[in-house]
């Protein structure tokens, strides 16, 4: 028996993550789960996404979102393929897997993961383990149910160590280059940082309106305050009242500019700019690969800043 791509891509899992989510979103049943991999199985049917860990002479490495596959890349190499769960361009807030890439989970070598933040992640290494997982959320220190801890690169750099190791395991032969990169990665991080902190230090007390509330730690490294007008669903619509309630605060403060962030709607932002005759500037919470690899996104957001905050 051969299953179509059509087929095959409609067993998928749907799992609502303990983040803050959109309601309504199904849970697959682990029944489900074990008679999708029999089905594959007993068909042959290969991992049909681009996004999954593939063989080779090198590690099969899987990670389950941007920022944690452009970092264990990093460490990787170029000619070591990095897979990432979470498509290209997609929102990892929402967890959806196809069945082949929960099967292909299992051969891999390494995953490295941010426990809590996809539930549907989770749910899948439970259910089908590779040789070798990082989870990040205890090494980074989540706080307060927000996952977006890469935007401050010092909680990134806690990570590379971690992956570093685990690649030196899966892989005793590439250590040498491994600990290399790792070790320039380390420094990219740091310059980083020192750009950052000397940009924005002008900038010390002032205020950052954005539609999203993915900066908080980032904000808390350089001395800015978050207004957020949602939470920290990119996708959630804040309620009329929260709206009024932002409204009036910042008419009251030294702001100038709402941020929307990319790739989410523009209309809250829009529509608060409008009210208040301020103007709109775009920042990127880099949960996706959009505008560039990791660092330069974040020094564009540092000149998004520069451009469109109060100075203290």
């Amino acid at each position: 028996m051969d299953l179509t791509s059509d087929e095959s891509n409609m067993i998928i899992i749907l799992m609502k993550s303990p983040f803050p989510r959109q309601p309504g979103r199904l849970i697959a049943l682990v029944s489900a789960i074990s008679l999708g991999l029999a089905l594959l199985a007993g068909c042959g049917a290969p991992a049909s996404s681009q996004n999954q860990p593939t063989s080779g002479d090198g590690p099969r490495l899987v990670a389950s979102f941007y920022p944690l596959q452009w970092l264990t890349q990093q460490i990787a190499g170029p000619d070591t393929e990095v897979a990432s769960l979470t498509p290209k361009g997609a929102e990892p807030h929402d967890s959806e897997l196809e069945l082949s890439q929960v099967s292909a989970l299992g051969q891999a070598d390494l995953m490295v993961t941010l426990g809590g933040f996809q539930a549907a992640v989770d749910q899948a290494i439970a259910s089908n383990p590779p040789a070798v997982t990082v989870d990040l959320a205890p090494i980074v220190g989540l706080r307060n149910g927000d996952p977006h801890f890469w935007l401050d690169p010092t909680k990134l750099a806690l990570a590379v160590q971690p992956i570093t190791d685990a690649l030196v395991q899966a892989d005793p032969a590439g250590a040498v280059g491994y600990q290399e990169r790792a070790a320039a990665l380390d420094t990219a991080l740091a310059e980083l940082d020192s750009d950052l902190a000397a940009g924005l230090k002008p900038f010390a007390g002032a205020y950052v309106v954005t539609t999203h509330a993915a900066f908080n730690y980032f904000a808390e490294r350089y001395g800015l305050i978050q207004i957020a007008v949602a939470g920290i669903d990119p996708e959630a619509e804040p309620t009329p009242a929260r709206l009024k309630q932002v409204r009036d605060q910042i008419g009251q403060l030294p702001v100038k500019t709402i941020y929307f962030e990319e790739p989410a709607s523009t209309k809250t932002a829009q529509t608060l700019a409008d009210d208040l005759g301020l103007t709109t500037g775009q920042l990127n919470p880099v949960e996706t690969s959009t505008g560039g690899d990791y660092l330069t996104v974040m020094r564009v957001n540092l000149i998004a800043l520069q451009e469109g905050l109060e100075a203290g």
